[in-house]
C-alpha cells in the first residue's frame, strides 16, 4: 500500500530534476523505460489492436493501454521479430496507425507485422528488435 502511495506521489510531482535534464537517449542507455504512443499489427502474440503506448526499454518491448506500465502491459516477443523497413504511414494502413506515425515493418518467420510509434521512438525501437531480447 505504502509502495502504491509512493509511485502516485512521485509521478505526480513529475520528473526529479535530473530526470528532466538527462536526454531520452542517456535516460534509455543507463536501463529506463521509454513510453511512445504506438500500435502492434500482426497476427498473435503480435497482434494489439488500436493505439496504445510501447514501454520499451534496452531489451524489452510491451504494449500497454495506459501510459504507466501495470499489470496490463503485455510483454512482446521481440526475438523472433526481423525488421524490414521503416516508413511513414500509408493510405492503405490500418487506422490504429495514426497519420504523422513512422511504421516499422517487421517479419516474424514470413509473417508481417507492422509497429506504428512516433517518430522520435522509432530508433529505439529497432534497437530493442535488434537485440533479441536479450
Amino acid at each position: 500500500m505504502l509502495g502504491e502511495i509512493l509511485g502516485v506521489l512521485t509521478a505526480a510531482m513529475g520528473p526529479t530534476p535530473t530526470e528532466s535534464t538527462r536526454s531520452p537517449a542517456r535516460l534509455f542507455r543507463a536501463g529506463r523505460v521509454l513510453v511512445s504512443e504506438g500500435c502492434v499489427l500482426g497476427d498473435r502474440p503480435y497482434c494489439r489492436p488500436g493505439a496504445a503506448f510501447l514501454h520499451l526499454s534496452l531489451t524489452a518491448l510491451a504494449v500497454s493501454p495506459d501510459r504507466e506500465a501495470d499489470v496490463r502491459a503485455r510483454p512482446l516477443p521481440v526475438g523472433g521479430l526481423e525488421p524490414v523497413a521503416v516508413r511513414k504511414r500509408r493510405p492503405g494502413d490500418p487506422a490504429a496507425v495514426r497519420r504523422h506515425w513512422d511504421v516499422i515493418e517487421c517479419r516474424d518467420g514470413g509473417e508481417p507485422v507492422l509497429i506504428g510509434c512516433e517518430p522520435f521512438y522509432t530508433a529505439y525501437i529497432r534497437r530493442v528488435l535488434q537485440s533479441d531480447g536479450a
